[in-house]
């Protein structure tokens, strides 16, 4: 007989967005996060993203692509966010970005990334007490 611990995973209580507009890359990275434990909520664009925010949906961390279809990309989306939740942590991607822009952001991930590792980041950064 095995007995389970009735206490949830610290990673039980958070909410990750990922707003990817390829969607086979967003369905692996949303898995491997709902297998670490998190609650995943999945976007294809920007304005899709916003609309879970103003639904009330609690998100603590964004996991965005750069380059998005939609009326912002996902620099505009995180500052826009962050406007409104500035506590808000974030992870930007991209395949596409020079060299020296790319540098420029933090924190950043370039594409092709390493699922291990991006799920490490994501789970170092919500290492503190979940939120209220």
């Amino acid at each position: 007989m095995t007995i389970t611990d009735p206490r949830p995973s610290p990673n039980e209580n958070r909410t990750v967005l990922v707003v990817e507009d390829n969607v086979l890359v967003r369905i692996m990275i949303a898995e491997e996060l709902r297998e670490a434990g998190m609650r995943v909520i999945e976007a294809g664009n920007a304005d899709e993203a916003l609309l879970h925010f103003a639904a009330g949906n609690r998100i603590d961390f964004v996991f965005a692509d750069v380059e998005l279809p939609g009326s912002m990309n996902g620099f505009e989306l995180v500052r826009r966010l962050r406007a409104n939740f500035p506590d808000l942590k974030a992870l930007m991607t991209s395949g596409r970005l020079p060299a020296h822009t790319a540098a420029s952001i933090a924190p950043f991930v370039p594409k092709p990334y390493n699922l291990t590792d991006v799920i490490t980041c994501i789970l170092a950064a919500l290492s503190g007490p979940v939120p209220e």
